[in-house]
């Protein structure tokens, strides 16, 4: 029998592979379920509680520290990828009610795709036709991609342009903001940069040493000469359950935004076969996807692994954040709700 999460994943993969001609070939998926909920953030609060509450899927060594020693010798991971120890996340939604209180959206899991989309710099390189497949993230990558304190919108901008939400069941398309009614389900979408300097597995920014092509767009194309190296172009869908929201009045991240334009989203790369990864998109991807008899992500008999829900293997902090119902006067960290939809 077909899990629940599987078959949104499939839906999923046939949606994007419709948006992008060819894609099925090009790229392997995971499925997650979630693991914690919690104010974490390893990379931009290191050691520290962060200032708002994340989505946490993936490796169960996530923790407030993180190095990547740690995270690749976590004990299980909440994916569907056993060799895949890495850590996912982006801020956890919430619906402000009327009584100005706030009340947690269900995290019903994430999709995430593992794509050849971009390929390397080189003078008067045009386009990625013909080009080489691009290179697995490398051990020990960590990056971010978004800006939590954004309110407004410049589609100028391709990081911005990285941001989306979706609507399941609408047919409304990909916004860059929240949504503005109830929707029976929403997506919560991040495109991380797909252009390494080459060098550094991470920067002051967690940004500058990664980049977003120079040719084409956020999603696709050329690296420029200053991040040359493609790698594989990692996309996440983090999915939540907006149906159930009784009297319904507006959603809003974690860090106070009600307009949508501050999701961000967070990776560390915990892969603990990086030679199977770097394989992955040419062995893993196509109509057979992991069934390939030389799919390197399997790891036995019953393929690559399944999706399950995993206990972290450090407790999070005591801190009521609305998993159990609770409803909240404030959101964890006393964040102030600000900017609206379309502003």
């Amino acid at each position: 029998m077909v899990s629940v999460q599987t078959q949104r994943l499939r839906d999923a993969i046939l949606i994007l592979s419709a948006l992008i001609p060819g894609i099925a070939a090009q790229l392997f998926t995971i499925s997650c379920a979630p693991l914690a909920i919690y104010r974490g953030d390893p990379l931009v609060f290191d050691g520290q509680i962060s200032s708002h509450v994340h989505a946490i899927v993936g490796g169960t060594a996530f923790d407030l520290h993180l190095p990547n020693e740690k995270a690749r010798g976590g004990k299980a991971t909440t994916c569907d990828k056993v060799l895949d120890r890495s850590s996912y996340w982006q801020p956890q939604l919430y619906h402000e009610r009327k009584d100005g209180k706030f009340e947690i959206v269900e995290l019903q899991g994430m999709a995430g795709y593992y794509m050849n989309r971009a390929c390397d710099y080189a003078p008067g390189r045009m386009n990625c036709i013909g080009q080489p497949i691009a290179k697995a993230p490398p051990k020990g990558l960590r990056m971010v991609v978004g800006n939590p304190f954004l309110r407004t919108f410049n589609k100028t901008n391709p990081e911005q342009r990285a941001i989306s939400h979706i609507c399941l069941g609408e047919n409304a398309g990909d916004t860059p903001h929240l949504p503005v009614k109830q929707c029976d389900r929403m997506r919560a979408e991040t495109f991380f940069p797909s252009c390494w300097d080459g060098k550094n597995l991470d920067s002051p920014t967690h940004k500058h040493h990664m980049a977003f092509p120079a040719i084409g767009d956020y999603n696709t194309g050329v690296c420029p000469e200053s991040h040359p190296i493609a790698i594989y172009s990692i996309f996440l869908e983090f999915f939540y359950n907006t149906g159930n929201i009784e009297n319904y009045n507006r959603l809003v991240w974690a860090m106070g935004d009600a307009s949508g334009y501050g999701l961000h989203g967070d990776f560390i790369n915990g892969w603990t076969d990086q030679t199977a990864l770097e394989r992955a998109l040419e062995t893993c991807a196509g109509d057979g996807g992991v069934t390939n008899a030389n799919c390197s992500l399997n790891v036995g008999p019953n393929g690559p692994g399944a999706a399950s829900r995993q206990p972290p293997e450090v407790r999070p902090p005591p801190e009521d954040v609305g998993i159990n119902g609770t409803i909240l006067n404030k959101l964890p960290g006393d964040n102030p709700v600000t900017g609206n939809p379309e502003e």
